[in-house]
């Protein structure tokens, strides 16, 4: 199938070749069209392409993890085949169980007296060797498809129809009407259920159809009744395009370009597997200029811990590809990073493995060069897989004083270490000789025992209880305490290692009385944990009185 609303996006095949990517540099895997990736479970990523000539093949490349070369390359027959599919359509490539390589792909004229025929590789030794066998016929290899594999059974797309690989020419079922203007079809398995999702474009509006049961049969996959058919998004954007399904730990996730003039968004709805809808859209792209110039392409993929990662091109500067990636709970994302620059990218695929390590392959242009370049969570990248939450609590330590005992006004330093970055609040308080009382707490029956400001109102109340003034004595005795009353703060953006929080020796502008004081030292960190508070303690002494010269 030929994806005829691209045809004028095919100068960028002009663009130069590439220059080195942040944190990752591409290499060339091959030459052909239409690469489509896959990591396996030791992070081993495997890629296949069709091969352009007069009999087009399967090009396959095996690349270790993070590696920047194939470390084994083969070409896979078809068999007497003359033509391989190509303009339009991908092999496929999984990965499904260790060291398990499984690639599928079809082919015109191959002979046999049937127009197309869908063949299958096997690698059981991690690609170093594959094993072909046809598995059925018809177009079902022109879209995005999925590989079941406790069933051996290849679920295949075409325009509008899904199709279980059988050796008949049946369309297979049309989970969506149109197929004149139907671009990127896919379909996907949801985790743990007996159903499949398909979903496309027509035009600007995405369509998708819904495989309910009762089993993943071949004969139950290709009867229209086990379907629910062109169904739409719930409050759909205007103009939608380039849909992609990715399927996980958390389910199945729709994603696809929304056209908004200057400013195309790469959005994302989650697949509800109770009502056979998606979800609302969310946005993933982020505010970077960068994708504000012609956004295209979008791809995505959840990788077995559930990050969502998302790729896509953008014209800006000679060209871009762009990533992010979710956390493993799939909620929150990176911000857009370059993986690769200056090079046209065209149709970009991405996989991923259980550390969130992958790869991402393209062509600069329709054809060409098959390209491909490692995601790495490390922030060299320039796109760090999010990190897990920040739970350790900031720590202070040194924390003192440049001057225990100060005058009224005089100035002075707090000195201190901390073990991170964060926002340092230090609190000032006078001390107060006190009586013991309650003190209510907001939606609390109970009070609690606090150090009170002995007030006049207070000594009223204790002189009318003790009714004598020995009594009084005895129970000012008894409750006596001394307290602290905050009387200001000093808010400051503190760095890891030493820092110093300076004091003009006034709160609100009015200097120190004498007294006994105490600064409280509390930092928070950006992800919100507070450290332990530290306090130290000052006085200030009033003024020396100057002694006056004798007069004759």
């Amino acid at each position: 199938m030929f994806r005829v609303a691209r045809v004028l996006l095919i100068v960028v095949a002009l663009f130069a070749m590439p220059a080195a990517a942040q944190g990752a540099t591409p290499f060339t895997a091959g030459s052909g069209v239409a690469p489509s990736v896959a990591v396996g479970p030791d992070g081993m990523g495997h890629i296949a392409w069709i091969t352009t000539g007069a009999n087009a093949q399967v090009g396959y490349c095996r690349v270790s993890p993070d590696g920047g070369a194939c470390n084994r390359t083969e070409i896979l027959n078809f068999g007497g085949a003359t033509e391989a599919q190509r303009a339009g359509s991908k092999p496929r490539i999984f990965t499904p169980a260790p060291n398990k390589v499984v690639i599928v792909a079809g082919c015109w004229d191959c002979g046999g007296g049937i127009f197309d025929w869908t063949f299958r590789w096997i690698s059981e030794n991690n690609g170093a060797s594959f094993s072909p066998t046809v598995i059925g016929s018809g177009p079902e290899t022109s879209g995005h498809g999925t590989w079941l594999d406790e069933s051996s059974i290849y679920v295949g797309t075409h325009s509008s129809s899904v199709k279980a690989a059988a050796p008949d020419l049946s369309e297979g079922v049309q989970y969506a009407t149109g197929g004149i203007f139907v671009f990127t079809p896919e379909v996907a398995r949801v985790p743990g259920a007996q159903k499949l999702v398909a979903a496309t474009n027509d035009l600007d509006v995405v369509k998708y159809g819904v495989f309910k049961g009762p089993t993943l049969s071949v004969a139950n996959i290709n009867n229209v009744v086990n379907w629910e058919t062109d169904k739409t998004l719930p409050g759909p954007e205007p103009d939608n395009s380039d849909t992609a399904l990715n399927s996980g730990p958390n389910g199945v996730f729709l994603s696809y370009m929304n056209f908004v003039a200057n400013d195309n968004h790469v959005a994302l709805r989650r697949f509800d597997p109770a009502t056979n809808t998606f979800g609302g859209p969310v946005y993933v792209e982020g505010a970077d200029p960068i994708d504000n110039k012609s956004l295209r392409d979008p791809d995505s993929f959840q990788d077995p811990s559930g990050r969502i990662h998302a790729v896509w091109s953008t014209l800006h500067n000679g060209g871009r590809l762009r990533y992010t990636v979710s956390d493993p709970g799939a909620a929150a994302f990176s911000a857009a990073a370059t993986l690769a620059k200056s090079e046209g990218f065209y149709e970009p695929e991405i996989a991923a493995g259980a550390n969130g390590r992958g790869f991402v392959t393209w062509t600069p242009g329709t054809t060409g060069a098959i390209r491909v370049v490692p995601i790495l969570p490390e922030a060299e990248s320039g796109a760090a897989t999010p990190p897990p939450p920040d739970t350790t609590s900031p720590r202070v330590t040194g924390f003192d004083v440049g001057d225990t005992t100060l005058r009224p006004g005089q100035k002075t330093k707090f000195t201190f270490r901390a073990s991170e970055a964060g926002n340092a609040v230090l609190t000032f308080e006078k001390r107060f000789n006190g009586i013991k009382g309650k003190k209510k707490r907001k939606g609390k029956a109970k009070a609690r025992t606090v150090c009170l400001p002995l007030t006049k109102k207070r000594l009223r109340a204790l002189r009318k209880k003790a009714k004598s003034p020995q009594a009084l004595r005895r129970i000012l005795k008894k409750k006596r305490c001394r307290g602290f009353r905050r009387i200001g703060q000093i808010r400051q953006k503190v760095k890891a290692g030493v820092n110093s929080i300076a004091f003009n020796g006034r709160i609100a502008g009015q200097k120190l009385k004498p007294g006994h004081y105490r600064a409280s030292l509390v930092i928070t960190d950006s992800a919100g944990n507070v450290s332990r508070t530290e306090r130290v303690s000052f006085r200030v002494v009033g003024q020396k009185k100057k002694k006056r010269r004798a007069t004759r």
